[in-house]
């Protein structure tokens, strides 16, 4: 099995990039932006989560396999989400019986 090692160099240079994405985060919930605030805050939030796993989780520059692993976590995370937020929008629909 193939194994990545990162220059220490990376590693504070993400640490840098999710600070900084930390104190973004920090501002804008200070900042009124309308109904792009929960937009803001997604973007935000997944470009966090990608960093850590391509660079912490060392997915970038791993195997296949690997690759693979997040792939289908992520698209489970999906389908969880798709049922949930399913079961949520449905919870007033009840079929009137006259």
């Amino acid at each position: 099995m193939e194994t990545t090692t990162h220059t220490p160099k990376l590693y504070w240079k993400t640490c840098a990039a999710l600070m900084a994405l930390l104190a973004l985060t920090w501002i804008i919930g200070y900042v009124n932006l309308g109904s792009f605030n929960l937009v803001a805050a997604l973007a935000i939030s997944i470009s966090k989560a990608l960093l850590v796993a391509l660079f912490f989780m060392h997915i970038k520059g791993s195997s296949r396999l690997l690759h693979l692993a997040a792939t289908a976590g992520v698209i489970w995370l999906l389908i969880l989400l798709g049922l949930t937020l399913g079961d949520y929008f449905t919870r007033g629909l009840v079929p009137l019986n006259h």
